[in-house]
């Protein structure tokens, strides 16, 4: 049973006095069919109350007209009926004091006027008759008996092939994943399921929910996530805390990453997608695994299932052929797993039967075990005994898999060495399943592609230790922005170093500091018009001959525009790498911050890394080095090295800053930040500010604050200098 601290909303879903059927049909194609058969067939003992004016009896059972005839508790209610005919069984199950709904119709919202209608039609409906409600558009959802009765209100075919209990949850909003890769295939895999809920567009109860309370089950051991998006980004990653807290493995499957598949998703569940690196960035800090395809979540769960994920990224390879050894090892690298070198040499009992010469990490023993007796044994026991690993990959050909003998002297090796051992023992090649389920029994789990298991490996093992930021905070609502740049700006950001910047006011004038300075830019600071290369307002690098023409054509663009009071600025060429930098309002995360590699980098290979503000110094260092174009910061072919902490320091101050805003700025750009050599710090080139308007916060500051001469609040949020 689930503790009773644990008991919530969801208890009527999975553990109710009465379950009514609306919609029950005897044709067997019918989810009203379906469901009734799956019920009790399942291990549901409580009462079924099948509702439909079509028949007197179902299955065995005495049917209702309606759910208001239904003379005993009824706490659940399984509405399989049309979605022109769910509100209408919503209300009644109100009015009939039902507590929970499963709603299995579709063609709710999207994009024509009737589903738009059906949805306000049951939100009302919900609203109404306070009910929880799982839907609509799900399969429905499913609990394996464990200790107490089954739960199995769905429709779903693939029970057809029976039921596996085991002790994985996954929770998913698209019912056809769930179902397949965290039910089925799993079964196929040998490991079995507790839960399986689809939240489908999820009007009431949403999968951080669902997340919350199967970790209170303790018959789940770790729980799978397919998420398409989610409401609260924050709340989920909460919960995956709090799942973890439990010492519970939690695997995300994060469906629509890229534009395209984001965008046909929101179409799909309607559900708010937000950044996918964001997304898969803050749940992944929040302590869950992410996998990247569906092969990788499965392999991760059953991993987890059995209690074999490695304790750090530390793994040995024995294998009888050299190109495996080769191939793991490049897969492994690729995968940031380490193949670290053995440390502790064979024992004489070991050393006659390993090839003396070729102990290294993998251990390629060249088919001698074929035909010796006691190599594979004797080479297993010499990896797994090795301090500094904390998982063992071996692998074994088909041919020798197959001949009986050499199964039954494997078998016999790992029956004498697994006991001895904690090092967790995986194994690859092409085998039968029934023989894999023994090697199962025997402890060792086995997979037939070798860089499958790599992957599924890399997704479990704990990444290297980085700091986490705090959970970042909510922002204030607000429905419009504008721009702050130029002065303005460098006030706000006065804890980030800025490029020497100067009012010119002639010709002349801009001639001789460029000539002081040599190279410059040029340009007109604006509000109204903050990308400036789009309206004529920024020239440069310019020589000091060059600057004269450029500043009259600048001022001719600037009386085009209208801004002839908008002040031209100069500045100094910098030197050094360019990094881009900022700070936005993430719609699941809230404040959240970006570094990019600046120039090509940016704009074409997007190069960048997100995570939620604040970051610490030390933490926005590792997210400088994560980029692909960090080579060039450390001083790649002979080049100096920049000063990496100086950037770090002005990433950390652009979280602190975007975090203590309470939702006063939509976005901050500061691209680029110039990082100098090593010890001469990074200054920021241009900034811009998107300030919201109508949320806590505005451009001109909080209501009866004074203003400064340059249009900044006086009392206005800025980054301290410290």
């Amino acid at each position: 049973m689930m503790p009773q601290s644990a008991s919530n909303g969801l208890d009527a879903f999975f553990r109710p006095r009465g379950v009514a059927v609306i919609g029950a049909s005897n044709s067997h194609d019918r989810p009203g069919a379906r469901v009734l058969h799956n019920l009790p067939r399942f291990g549901y003992k409580g009462r079924i109350y099948p509702v439909t004016p079509n028949s007197r009896t179902l299955q065995g059972l005495p049917c209702y007209r309606s759910i208001l005839d239904v003379p005993d508790p009824v706490d659940m209610a399984v509405v399989c009926v049309s979605a022109e005919r769910t509100a209408g069984a919503i209300r009644e199950c109100g009015r009939r004091g039902v507590s929970a709904a499963v709603v299995l119709a579709n063609g709710f919202g999207g994009d024509t006027v009737e589903g738009q209608q059906l949805l306000h039609d049951l939100v009302a409906a919900h609203r109404e008759s306070g009910m929880r409600i799982i839907g609509p558009n799900t399969v429905g959802i499913r609990m394996a008996p464990g200790d107490g009765d089954g739960m199995f209100a769905t429709f779903a075919h693939d029970i057809e092939a029976g039921v596996t209990p085991g002790p994985i949850a996954v929770v998913a909003q698209s019912g056809g994943l769930g179902v397949y890769f965290g039910s089925a295939y799993m079964r196929r895999r040998g490991v079995g399921t507790r839960y399986v809920i689809d939240t489908g567009n999820e009007l009431d109860v949403d999968s951080t929910e669902a997340l919350e309370y199967v970790a209170q089950d303790p018959g789940v051991k770790c729980v799978g996530l397919i998420l398409e998006g989610c409401r609260d980004g924050r709340r989920l990653a909460a919960a995956v805390r709090r799942t973890r807290s439990l010492g519970k493995p939690v695997v995300l499957l994060k469906v629509g990453r890229s534009p395209v598949a984001a965008k046909q998703m929101a179409s799909h569940t309607g559900s708010l997608a937000g950044s996918a690196d964001l997304f898969q960035l803050a749940i992944a800090e929040a302590g869950a695994s992410i996998a990247h395809d569906e092969m990788e979540f499965v392999d991760a769960l059953v991993i987890h299932a059995h209690d074999k994920a490695p304790k750090s990224r530390r793994m040995g390879v024995v294998s009888m052929s050299g190109g495996f050894a080769i191939l793991a090892l490049e897969a492994a690298m690729e995968a940031g797993l380490e193949l670290p070198p053995p440390v502790v040499p064979p024992t004489p009992e070991q050393e006659p039967h390993l090839r003396s010469g070729t102990l290294a990490n993998p251990f390629d023993y060249q088919s001698v075990g074929a035909t010796v007796p006691q190599t594979i044994r004797r080479s297993l026991e010499w990896m797994l005994g090795q301090p500094n690993l904390d998982a063992v990959v071996i692998w074994q050909a088909f041919g020798l898999l197959a001949i009986e003998d050499r199964r039954k002297r494997l078998e016999a090796d790992l029956v004498e060495i697994m006991p001895r051992f904690k090092t967790p023992l995986f194994g690859c090649g092409l085998t039968t399943p029934e023989y894999e389920a023994r090697l199962r029994e025997l402890g060792v789990l086995w997979f037939e592609e070798p860089t499958r298991l790599i992957k599924a490996l890399s997704v479990v093992a704990p990444r290297a230790t980085e700091p986490t930021p705090p959970p970042p905070k909510h922002p204030a609502a607000a429905n419009r922005h504008r721009a702050i740049v130029g002065n303005a700006a460098r006030k706000l950001l006065a804890g980030i170093e800025h490029v020497r910047t100067i009012e010119v006011h002639s010709a002349a004038e801009a001639q001789a500091l460029a000539r002081e300075y040599g190279r410059v830019v040029v340009k007109v600071e604006s509000n109204r018009f903050p990308h400036k290369t789009e309206f004529g307002l920024i020239a440069g690098p310019l020589t000091p001959d060059e600057v004269p023409a450029a500043y009259e054509k600048l001022l001719t663009a600037r009386t085009n525009l209208g801004a002839t009071d908008e002040p031209v600025v100069l500045q100094p060429c910098e030197r050094g790498v360019e990094l881009a930098l900022g700070a936005y309002i993430d719609p699941l995360f809230g404040p959240s911050i970006m570094v990019g590699t600046g120039g090509i980098f940016l704009e074409i290979l997007r190069d960048t890394v997100f995570a939620t503000a604040p970051v610490s110094e030390e933490y926005a260092r590792s997210m400088i080095l994560k980029l692909r174009g960090a080579p060039l910061l450390r001083g790649a072919r002979g080049t100096a090295q920049c000063d990496i902490d100086a950037a770090a320091r002005a990433l950390a101050a652009l979280s602190r800053f975007m975090a203590g805003a309470n939702g006063a700025y939509e976005s901050i750009d500061i691209n680029p930040l110039m990082v100098r050599k090593e010890g001469k710090g990074a200054v920021a080139v241009d900034a811009l500010l998107f300030a919201r308007v109508g949320g806590e916060f505005a451009i001109k500051g909080r209501r009866g604050s004074e203003k400064d001469d340059d249009g900044a609040s006086a009392d206005c949020h800025r980054i301290s200098p410290s």
